[in-house]
């Protein structure tokens, strides 16, 4: 039995998605020392924690949204004919227009 390995499009896909859940959570945490700083009357780190939760949740935001953006980019999609199972085409999601696949 030959197990069917990931291609790079979609390994490179789930280290784009892995790294924005791992900044929103690292902002999540930064938020945390933010509130402790500020309780505990530190002004230098709750500005340091400030800046960090700006950039941490800016980071994961963007990671979002290249995720996104590249999603709507993929254009083709490969959907066998209902006539012919043995037929592939590319389907052009904006015109409908059919075109035979190509490898």
């Amino acid at each position: 039995m030959v197990e069917k390995r990931p291609s790079v499009s979609s390994t490179s896909r789930a280290v784009v998605n892995m790294l924005a859940v791992v900044l929103i959570f690292a902002g999540i945490a930064a938020i945390g020392g933010l509130i402790a700083a500020i309780a505990g009357g530190f002004e230098g780190w709750a500005i340091v924690a400030g800046v960090a939760v700006i950039a941490l949740f800016t980071g994961g935001f963007l990671a979002v949204r290249e995720g996104a953006r590249r999603r709507s980019l993929e254009s083709t999609q490969v959907v066998y004919a209902p006539d012919h199972t043995d037929d592939v085409f590319d389907i052009d999601p904006n015109t409908g227009k059919r075109t035979p696949h190509r490898e």
